[in-house]
């Protein structure tokens, strides 16, 4: 199978991922750095302050006590002893004491102005203080340098020290390089996580997105490549081979595919066994069909679950005469029984398929092709279809017909035109078959085969049955009026009965407008309701139960004919035209239609021949005990008004 092409990612993801961190990182070891850096310095101011603290009160307290000496010299050799010992010298220090006969300072390596400056700044600070003993202190900052100052002030004596602190300095430095130090260790240590979170996390995020891409562009339900991944596989390999450029580069697209086909595959009789046994069935329907249907292909072809029941294949390399062996293997892999509920069912498929580059030189023309040829196909039940030009005008016409079903329903386009249903020995009415027929505004009269199938894939087949039934209940009451009593007889899709409420709304109808039930029928194709027989029995014995009648239409087209009719407690069968046709010459279908009357008496039911069309085979019938029929040779569908004409004649057909 091909591979998808690379979704678009962020390839920086990763870079990115690592800037982030290392950003953060160094954001956090760089507010690291400062706030311990400050709380460094404003300890060791604190702490520097506090011994300049005890050294000025050592000294003011040493004044106080002294005898022995002269001030001045114990003065002097306490300031020796505190400050230019062995283990401490200070810088630069001034020291001024004044007191009771006693003036006198000590100036080492300090600049007479700076002293002064400091002085007179000490003088502002402290002159505010009303308190008899005062101990103020701080730091000041002159000509760059940080001078730490005390001033201690007591009933006699006033000691003012000022000195710098080479302690806060060599401290500071101290912590300066180990907090660079421990930064670097922090930045590597950062580094090291962002390329190691940076990987982990860019590996998750990749399989996440490796995960997302595959749920955006397969299937869940059978796994298949959807409609996504044959867009991103198709549009870079599909070349227009018309295109100069394609001329020109040649070579460069040497290695994309020169021709292929595309085929759409749609179920015949999914959305039968979807209503009929339940969703469930139906997922287990497409999975085994798409198993089947990738056993027939092989690795350079691609499957794709284009959504519901359809599916499309992409087979590069493959000419026209390739894909018509291949299509037949197809149309038999989908014919194939598939056991679903311990029940064998057979859905069979219409598949349309397209050519590039003869027919198309883009993908959603390819598909598109394909898609048109498909639904010719499934009209005229072929299995599969190439596509021509014809079925581009088919393709818009339907088009143009689906967008129209609005329309139709809402305006009433869509009436009802009636064929009698006669007593084959003298020709009388015995009731009518009411067919739809389209009155398009521009396309004219459209027979149902152009718009039921429409109405069904649209969804809207419920809406459409009881449109009917409603039109065909007014029309009695219309009759009725006019003295007219024939009953009418419609024909409705099965998925119709799957409406748990169409009975009550067919009653109400028949209540407002006074009409007897048994004025009505309801005839269900057998081959559309063979399998849903067991299913949709129930509703219909409902209706039965109500007064309305039944009939099995177009009764031997089907594969289960005796189950069928068993099943179903009916009031009418109608032979299906095609045993009709040629009734005169073939003795196998007079056997057959001989086999359906006695089958019919036996279960007493009455017998309806379709399709008549000359007097020889009315004679034929009745000689076989066939009591009804009907058919152009008695009359074609006509308008209502045609025919309430012909039931007022109460004339004997054919005329």
């Amino acid at each position: 199978m091909t591979a998808l092409l690379e979704l678009q990612r962020d390839k920086s993801f990763r870079l990115k991922l690592i800037l982030i961190c290392l950003t953060v990182a160094l954001s956090v070891a760089s507010i690291y750095t400062v706030v311990s850096y400050r709380l460094a310095a404003d300890l060791g101011l604190k702490t520097a302050l506090d011994s300049l603290h005890r050294q000025a009160m050592l000294i003011h307290g040493e004044l106080l006590i002294t005898n022995k000496k002269a001030p001045e010299e114990h003065l002097a050799e306490l300031i020796k002893l505190v400050y230019f010992n062995d283990h401490l010298d200070a810088s630069e220090l001034y020291i001024k004491i004044t007191g009771p006969n006693l003036e006198w300072s000590i100036d080492h390596k300090m600049n007479p102005i700076e002293i002064d400056l400091l002085l007179s700044k000490l003088m502002l600070l402290t002159s505010t203080s009303l308190s008899t003993v005062d101990m103020p202190n701080g730091q000041e900052t002159m000509s760059g340098k940080q001078f730490l100052w005390q001033v201690v002030r007591g009933n006699k004596y006033q000691v003012i020290i000022i000195k710098t602190s080479e302690y806060i300095d060599n401290t500071l430095t101290f912590v300066m390089k180990r907090l660079i130090i421990t930064s670097i260790i922090v930045f590597w240590l950062a580094t090291w996580f962002a390329l190691t979170l940076s990987s982990w996390m860019n590996k998750r995020v990749q399989d996440k997105n490796d995960s997302l891409a595959h749920l955006a562009t397969h299937d869940s339900l059978t796994g298949l490549p959807n409609r996504l991944f044959l867009a991103n596989m198709m549009h870079p390999i599909i070349i227009d081979h018309s295109d100069p450029t394609y001329k020109k580069y040649e070579e460069f697209y040497s290695h994309h595919p020169k021709q292929g086909c595309l085929f759409v595959i749609d179920l015949d009789k999914f959305k039968e066994v979807n209503d009929t046994f339940g969703h469930a069935a139906g997922d287990t329907l497409l999975i085994k069909v798409a198993k089947k249907l990738n056993q027939v292909l092989d690795a350079t072809q691609t499957l794709v679950r284009f959504g519901g029941d359809k599916f499309i294949i992409w087979a590069p390399e493959v000419d026209i005469e390739q894909a018509k062996n291949l299509v037949q293997r197809l149309i038999i892999t989908c014919n194939e029984p598939v056991m679903i509920n311990k029940l064998a069912i057979s859905t069979g498929a219409s598949i349309g398929l397209s050519h590039y580059p003869s027919q198309a030189t883009d993908p959603e023309s390819l598909i598109l092709y394909a898609d048109t040829a498909m639904y010719e196909a499934k009209q005229n039940r072929s299995g599969w279809s190439m596509f021509s030009e014809r079925n581009i005008q088919c393709g818009r016409q339907r088009l143009k017909l689906r967008a129209d079903l609005d329309d139709a329903l809402s305006e009433r386009q869509i009436k009802l035109h009636y064929q009698p249903k006669v007593s084959l020995k003298d020709g009388h009415i015995i009731g009518v078959e009411a067919l739809a027929r389209w009155y398009h505004p521009t396309d004219g009269l459209l027979p149902p085969a152009h718009f039921i199938e429409l109405i069904e894939q649209s969804g809207r087949v419920q809406e459409f049955g009881r449109y009917v039934i409603a039109n065909a209940i007014e029309q009695l009451d219309l009759w009725h009026q006019q003295g007219l009593f024939t009953p009418i007889a419609l024909n409705l899709s099965p998925y119709n009965l799957l409406d748990p409420s169409l009975l009550d709304f067919t009653l109400r109808l028949l209540k407002n407008h006074k009409i007897e039930a048994n004025k009505l029928e309801i005839e269900l194709i057998e081959s559309a309701t063979s399998v849903n027989i067991k299913y949709i029995s129930q509703s219909l014995n409902n209706f039965k139960e109500a007064g309305i009648k039944l009939a099995i239409d177009d009764f031997g087209t089907g594969m289960s004919s005796l189950s069928y009719i068993s099943n179903l407690n009916v009031n009418h069968i109608k032979i299906d035209r095609s045993f009709i046709d040629g009734i005169e010459q073939d003795i196998r279908k007079q056997a057959v239609v001989s086999s359906v009357i006695m089958l019919a008496n036996s279960f007493e039911c009455e017998v309806i021949a379709e399709g008549i069309e000359n007097k020889s085979q009315s004679e034929r019938l009745i000689e076989m005990g066939c009591l009804y029929g009907q058919g152009y040779y008695y009359a074609k569908p006509m308008t209502a008004e045609n025919m309430q004409g012909m039931l007022q004649a109460d004339a004997a057909l054919p005329l």
